[in-house]
């Protein structure tokens, strides 16, 4: 059974499942039925009782009073036919009497009624209306009390058909939670067998999409969903192929740029200086074309190897640093650019110590400074504001110029994306520099986005989780 359960397709189980969910409820309506026909029936037995013994008391108290009348008549006019009739009413209460004695459970009552039966049917052609005058009282009274008795059985036997129906509506209540609580243990069985496999489906695309290691456990549960994993267990195997062949083409079409790229710049070098002879103008305008895309070909290169370098490293190595340190040597890295575009940084850093991966936090310096340097107007300032927000490490660089629309601000952040704005610098931008950025934060465990301030006409704005224990 477990065999076939762990090989069946996800519509047998679900099916299976929910079969297994309607066994209960099916016992609770066959309980239910089962619980309202003996209600039923014991309602009608007991009403069917209760009309009989009715019936019997009116008979008899009937009787009484035909009794009373026939024996006083007989005792004025004494004839044979009144006699006849005065033993038939007595015979006919007589017959009564015994069923009426076994249902009231009252012996003694009935053997007093049996004598006085007896006396007046012995003696109520000899007796004198003034001598059968106490005997028909005492006969009148037993009777009455019989009645009464009969009343108080009818009582009970109604408190007793009250006590039985509440006790089956307990007894079915118990019934119905017993059988609930078990169909909900089959549905989360049923529900698990099929959730389990599901979850570990989640766990493989969370693997493959966050580049983590991919579970070495095999998927087991319904056909289609072991097939999937099967599917996603080739894909991840695929995409590390094609992600070891990607790595191995930057690294090695880096590397192999790197070597003419160096020696087509030192030739530059040497005609733009003329140590091989002198040029005319016009070759010294080709040779400095030439030498200005040499140098924007060595940056795009040292930035695709950097984007290299960010994809290759899978986990941060965060600690404790001083954010002056860190900014601070990025803006020495950056002095001269921005001293050639008249820029200047303007610093707000109310913060002692951060917690990060220094290398991380200075590929998202660089880059930003680098933006805000490249498009940023000339001689206007470059904001970088560092600073704490309810839960939240907050990095603001800002620069003034074109705004960015925001249609493009959300593109921005992908591979080899380029906004309208003209670079004011004379390299040529790869579209990098801002998706760098985005996925540093990413690993950091934060985002960057683009966000409107006051103070500046473009402001990105990075934030970053934060650590609220400080360093001893």
């Amino acid at each position: 059974m477990r065999f076939s359960l762990q090989t069946a397709s996800l519509r047998q189980l679900v099916l299976l499942s929910f079969f297994l969910a309607l066994i209960p409820v099916a016992v609770l309506m066959w309980q239910s039925h089962k619980a309202l026909s003996g209600v039923s029936k014991h309602a009608v037995t007991e009403a069917e009782s209760s009309i009989s013994s009715v019936r019997r008391a009116e008979n008899m108290q009937n009787l009484v009073v035909d009794i009373e009348r026939a024996v006083r008549q007989y005792a004025v006019i004494k004839t044979d036919a009144l006699a006849r009739v005065a033993s038939s009413h007595l015979n006919n209460y007589q017959s009564l009497l015994p069923l009426v004695c076994n249902n009231i459970g009252q012996p003694q009552l009935c053997q007093q009624q049996q004598l006085q039966l007896a006396t007046i049917m012995s003696d109520f052609r000899s007796l004198s209306s003034a001598q059968l005058e106490p005997i028909l009282q005492q006969f009148r009274f037993q009777q009455q009390q019989l009645t009464q008795q009969i009343w108080l059985m009818l009582e009970k036997n109604l408190q007793a058909q009250q006590r039985f129906v509440v006790d089956s509506q307990q007894q079915l209540a118990w019934q119905t939670v017993a059988l609930v609580f078990l169909t909900l243990l089959l549905v989360m069985w049923a529900s698990g067998r099929i959730t389990a496999p599901v979850r570990k489906l989640d766990k493989m695309i969370r693997a493959i999409g966050q580049q983590h290691q991919f579970p070495d456990e095999k998927l087991t549960g319904p056909r289609e969903l072991t097939e999937l994993g099967e599917q996603l267990r080739w894909l991840s195997s695929r995409l590390q192929q094609l992600e070891a062949l990607r790595l191995i083409l930057l690294r090695h079409a880096s590397h192999e740029l790197k070597t003419p790229l160096s020696s087509i710049r030192e030739g530059c070098s040497l005609l733009s200086e003329q140590l091989v002879g002198p040029l005319n103008p016009q070759q010294l305008e080709v040779v400095g074309l030439l030498n200005g895309s040499a140098d924007r070909l060595s940056v795009l290169t040292e930035q695709l190897l950097d984007y290299n370098r960010l994809l290759q490293q899978a986990k941060p190595e965060p600690d404790w640093h001083s954010p002056q340190q860190l900014l601070s040597e990025c803006f020495n890295d950056h002095a001269l650019s921005l001293q050639q575009r008249g820029q200047i940084i303007e610093l707000h850093c109310p913060l002692d110590t951060i917690y990060t991966d220094a290398t991380l936090f200075r590929r998202i310096l660089d880059n930003l400074i680098n933006n805000a340097q490249a498009y940023g107007s000339q001689n206007s300032p470059v904001w970088v504001k560092l600073y704490q927000q309810e839960h939240q490490l907050v990095l603001d660089v800002g620069n003034n110029g074109n705004p960015i629309p925001t249609a493009l601000r959300e593109k921005l952040f992908e591979p080899f994306q380029r906004g309208t704005t003209p670079r004011f610098d004379a390299v040529q931008g790869s579209g990098l520099g801002l998706s760098i950025v985005a996925d540093c934060a990413r690993l950091l465990g934060g985002h960057a986005d683009i966000v409107d301030v006051i103070y500046a006409d473009v402001c990105i704005r990075v934030r970053l989780p934060l650590l609220e224990e400080k360093p001893a």
